[in-house]
């Protein structure tokens, strides 16, 4: 097989290295970025945190002081110390299932495209991969119905460009393509690398470098680039949730308070403090120097204000889209979590003019504190379920209802899920008693005859 130069017209988002930057940084957890920003700090020397000290009374040296230390310190009695983050933390824990079906309901298709979407999810497994081939699972479920292989194919196409890129599809054979479409590289290296895995797939594996060359008439520098693109992918895609979701403690990266009548809302500053360029570093290069450390300062110069650029990038773009969610869900801060809003990824990404998967990463692994807690992002998001006067409640608000009944039910007589559906129902909200089981499951609640007290 030869390849052959054509020339077609296509339209293909081309993200520069800086902006790929910034988009690493955003989807960094608190714990991830401080890890970042101090490995910067230890291997770039033009970079340094800056103090304001007029921001702190005179001897709260602790506060003052508290960004240089990895411990949430708290100096307040009005803050949350770290043991009390985490037991007032609502975040269920992650699966790559939970949060590949919260991503499909949070899209804006149809109930039968969600319905396909959530079968395939039944047949991945943590590594992202599915058990069966799609026409399998075509045969398992819905061979006798009103369903077309094309229409599930379809439906899988769009869950594979899902975060994270590549799962959903048969193995690694199947995913490095999807990732690599997805990534910062020259369409040249893309395509190439993408007939590498396609018909030469078995060879890469065995190391045979040189024979995939020799019969694509390759150049060594382009094998190589082919090869560090194809080895920069992840062979297990669905494990990138898993890893997200091991924090060791959590820290918030906004925090939204109330004082009087009034509510604020400010990035956390213990999280990322204020860091500026060394200048006495810059004058450097104005004096008798080498050559040689000039460049390395002009390297390290551009690199501190790049990294400095996209932190600020990062933080921006999480406050703003936290003032949206503040503004669309002002019902929860004013009333707790029973006041929840049905709320989708579409809108939140039309007022920031994003894409919805742009949203859905920046909701995972951030966290928000409020008076009722702290809440990963993602938590305000939930579909909506109509009620028989056609109001509107959130998935989550109506989870916080079965909370709140089995908290207060007689414990020597239990409800049972039927019960719990039946006072639901009473309230005008009609679900299924599995859908009450689920629910109740997901929050971790036993069922009726666990938690009856004898």
């Amino acid at each position: 097989m030869k390849i052959h130069l054509t020339s077609k017209i296509s339209s293909r988002l081309s993200l520069t290295p800086q902006l790929q930057n910034a988009i690493k940084l955003l989807q960094l957890s608190a714990v991830e970025l401080n890890q970042e920003i101090q490995n910067i700090f230890e291997s770039n020397p033009l970079i340094e945190k800056e103090d304001f000290c007029e921001d702190y009374e005179e001897d709260n040296c602790s506060e003052h002081y508290s960004h240089y230390d990895q411990t949430y310190i708290v100096s307040n009695k009005n803050t949350l110390s770290t043991s009390d983050i985490i037991e007032k933390t609502a975040s269920e824990e992650d699966t790559l299932q939970k949060y590949l079906l919260w991503q499909v309901e949070m899209l804006n298709i149809s109930n039968e495209d969600k319905s396909l979407a959530k079968t395939i999810v039944d047949y991945v497994n943590d590594d992202g991969y599915l058990i069966k081939d799609i026409f399998e699972i075509f045969d398992d479920v819905y061979d006798k119905s009103d369903i077309t292989v094309d229409e599930l194919i379809a439906v899988q196409h769009l869950m594979q460009n899902l975060d994270p890129v590549g799962t959903c599809t048969n193995g690694i054979k199947e995913s490095l393509p999807i990732q690599l479409q997805n990534c910062d590289l020259e369409s040249s290296v893309i395509e190439k690398s993408c007939v590498v895995i396609n018909e030469f797939f078995q060879e890469y594996t065995e190391g045979k470098l040189k024979y995939i060359g020799e019969n694509l008439q390759l150049k060594k520098e382009d094998i190589a680039l082919i090869d560090k693109a194809i080895k920069s992918q992840n062979p297990r895609p669905g494990t990138a949730v898993g890893n997200k979701k091991n924090y060791d403690y959590i820290i918030p990266d906004i925090k939204v308070s109330k004082k009087d009548s009034n509510w604020t809302i400010n990035s956390n500053k213990i999280i990322s403090p204020v860091i500026k360029i060394n200048e006495k570093y810059v004058k450097l290069t104005e004096e008798n120097i080498s050559d040689l450390d000039k460049q390395y300062l002009k390297s390290n110069l551009q690199e501190a204000k790049s990294f400095i650029k996209n932190i600020t990038y990062r933080n921006d773009t999480l406050l703003s889209l936290s003032k949206c969610i503040f503004k669309k869900q002002i019902n929860f801060f004013d009333g707790g979590s029973e006041k929840l809003i049905p709320m989708n990824l579409k809108e939140v990404a039309n007022d920031l003019g994003v894409h919805e998967s742009t949203v859905s990463r920046l909701t995972n692994g951030k966290f928000m504190e409020t008076p009722y807690g702290v809440f990963e992002l993602k938590y305000f998001f939930s579909s909506s379920i109509v009620n028989i006067d056609g109001e509107d409640f959130s998935s989550q608000s109506i989870k916080q209802k079965i909370k709140k009944i089995i908290k207060y039910e007689d414990k020597l007589k239990p409800f049972s899920d039927n019960k719990i559906t039946k006072i639901l129902a009473e309230e005008g909200i009609n679900l299924a008693r599995r859908t009450v089981t689920k629910y109740r499951e997901s929050l971790n609640l036993l069922s009726s005859s666990q938690r009856k007290t004898k």
